[in-house]
């Protein structure tokens, strides 16, 4: 059986990387396989037939220490700071990309430049020395401008399956006001690409069309962060657990997501998981997760008046999204099509590039191995590229350390 090393910024609950890791690597243990997680914050949300090491920064000796012991047949970075360093690591073990994208930087105006320069690094010096990159969607794999990247969609079945709504769940009497909700991250940081503006700017236009109708909003913040959902005369739902997040969900009729940028958006696919219609605009991968996509707030107004007119066409629109997702999206299906991807990456490095020390160099190229001309000038083009980039500071460090690493081995 195989051993997979993940890196990732943090364990904890309420991020959808994290979460993603958990039923991976959860999945691929009961298969026998062996995982390590390394990350930089961790907490007790997740508890699993794996292990989880705390780092204290993404450093490369620690990281390459850990790998050696617990000898990966792959390793996989899941975000920053950790992308960054694979091109020291791919060196000695295969390396991957799992890429849950970046949203886009003009989104972001406090650290879009940042943003930006981290983006176009893993475009300029990360993609290219790897062994394969994967995607969390068709929209993440062309966003990150790299057109080799595999597609490996998300799952939906950690979601409990309660089932097709009833007469009762789905409102369909009209015995209570259509209740209409979200789930996004409270105050600043995110809220300018998640549509916390446009949540608000909906269910005002919705008021004017609807008579009598509940608006909730559910996320992660503080009381200050959720009091101005409360002044709007919403239902606020803050820090909530996974259980009670499970109950909101199923007891809403209608979910809406405003967002602007999306890699997957868990929360949509969740919703319908549990039998509630998702709304959401035509941004980043919203296609592939909701067949109701909508244009504009105009347009997706309209048709949330006419699910609270048509009662009938909600419950269709209910068992309709219960069928997709719980159909379209599975962990299981995941889990599978990673380990062929990520296999045949580690199969195909062994043939065609066996890991050597550089004394054995010549020797090996005669084997197949990268010959040590390519190898230079390689090296010698990316290390071009950093300098016209990111200046000789910054390059002599990468240096510095690329030759020490490789040397020592």
């Amino acid at each position: 059986m195989s051993r997979f090393v993940f890196l990732t910024q943090r364990m904890q609950f309420g991020w959808g990387v994290d979460l993603v890791l958990h039923e991976v690597a959860r999945r691929l243990v009961g298969q026998g396989h062996a995982v390590s997680i390394l990350c930089n914050e961790a907490d007790s949300s997740y508890r699993g037939p794996y292990t989880i090491t705390q780092l204290s920064g993404p450093d490369p000796h620690a990281i390459l220490a850990h790998a050696e012991d617990f000898e990966p047949d792959a390793v996989i970075a899941c975000t920053t700071p950790f992308f960054e360093v694979l091109p020291v690591l791919r060196h000695q073990f295969c390396c991957w990309a799992w890429e849950f994208g970046d949203p886009t930087p003009g989104l972001f105006p406090d650290d879009g430049e940042i943003r930006e320069r981290i983006r176009r690094f893993k475009i300029e010096f990360c993609y290219p020395v790897l062994d394969g990159v994967l995607a969390i969607s068709e929209f993440i794999r062309r966003d990150i401008e790299w057109p080799p990247a595999r597609a490996l969609h998300l799952g939906c079945e950690h979601a409990p399956d309660l089932g097709i709504k009833s007469l009762q769940d789905a409102a369909l009497d009209r015995a209570r006001p259509l209740r209409v909700g979200t789930l996004m991250r409270l105050g600043a940081g995110e809220s300018n690409y998640k549509g916390n503006r446009l949540f608000l700017r909906l269910t005002e236009s919705l008021r004017t069309q609807v008579e009598d109708l509940e608006i909730c909003v559910m996320g992660r913040g503080s009381e200050e962060d959720a009091e101005e959902f409360r002044r709007a005369g919403f239902r606020v739902h803050l820090n909530a657990s996974d259980q009670e997040k499970w109950r909101y969900l199923r007891e809403l009729d209608v979910f809406v997501t405003c967002s602007l940028w999306e890699g997957f958006n868990l929360p949509l696919a969740e919703a319908q998981a549990v039998g509630t219609p998702g709304l959401a605009f035509d941004t980043g991968a919203h296609p592939e997760v909701s067949p109701l996509i909508f244009a504009d707030l105009p347009e997706m107004a309209d048709f949330i008046r006419e699910l609270n007119d048509n009662r009938e066409l909600l419950g269709r629109h209910s068992r309709a999204a219960y069928s997709f997702v719980r159909r379209t999206f599975s962990w299981d299906r995941t889990t599978a099509r990673f380990l062929e991807l990520v296999l045949s990456g580690a199969a195909r490095r062994d043939r065609v590039a066996p890991r050597v020390a550089p004394s054995s160099v010549p020797e090996a190229a005669e084997g197949g191995a990268v010959p040590a001309r390519l190898s230079l000038r390689r090296d010698l083009s990316a290390t071009l590229r950093s300098l016209r980039f990111y200046g000789w500071r910054h390059t002599a460090e990468k240096v510095r350390w690329a030759l020490r690493e490789r040397f020592r081995r």
